[in-house]
């Protein structure tokens, strides 16, 4: 059995006294209690929609989206979206533009904390890491609605970057949880 290092030791003894003390690591914002969020377990994506300021609606993804949101107890989310079936060059063959485009046109993820606020109808999700590095440390609000206890409607906010202020509703059905 290998000695623990004197700073090691330190660090050990602090983060003990405050697990006692009650002051434990945890999220940037408290999720509602287990019992009472809803969020809590794992969804798979049903659609996604993008709707212009104009009214015209595109299907981001070539129109085949997949994707998996989580929300855990203690305040924590994921989310992974991808397009099915995207082409892939072969990697003898392409650039490494082509190959940039083949593996991130059609993919996109982040994780981080979230925090809901029941009366505004509002999940924020606390980004800490992104495929985009402009969304890290970010907040990413999304309204929300529950069709009974199986399906989320998210909705974002308008976004210049799709379409000049386009909103995005994904509709998100759980796969386990609950």
């Amino acid at each position: 059995m290998r000695a623990i290092d004197p700073p090691v030791r330190g660090a050990c003894v602090v983060l003990t006294l405050a697990l006692a003390a009650g002051c434990a690591p945890g999220p940037a914002a408290d999720p509602a209690p287990e019992a009472d969020n809803p969020f809590v377990g794992a969804w798979s994506l049903a659609s996604w929609e993008s709707r212009s300021a104009d009214g015209e609606v595109t299907l981001p993804y070539e129109g085949n989206p997949a994707g998996q949101i989580a929300y855990t107890a203690d305040g924590r989310m994921s989310a992974q979206l991808m397009q099915v079936g995207r082409e892939f060059p072969d990697a003898a063959e392409a650039t490494g533009a082509e190959m940039s485009q083949a593996i991130l046109g059609g993919f996109f993820s982040y994780y981080g904390d979230y925090s809901i606020d029941m009366e505004a109808g509002v999940v924020t999700h606390h980004v800490e890491g992104a495929l985009l590095p402009s969304w890290v440390g970010s907040d990413r609000p999304r309204s929300f609605t529950f069709d009974g206890p199986d399906r989320l409607i998210l909705s974002t906010e308008p976004d210049p970057a799709r379409g000049g202020g386009a909103i995005g509703t994904l509709v998100w059905e759980r796969v386990a949880g609950r």
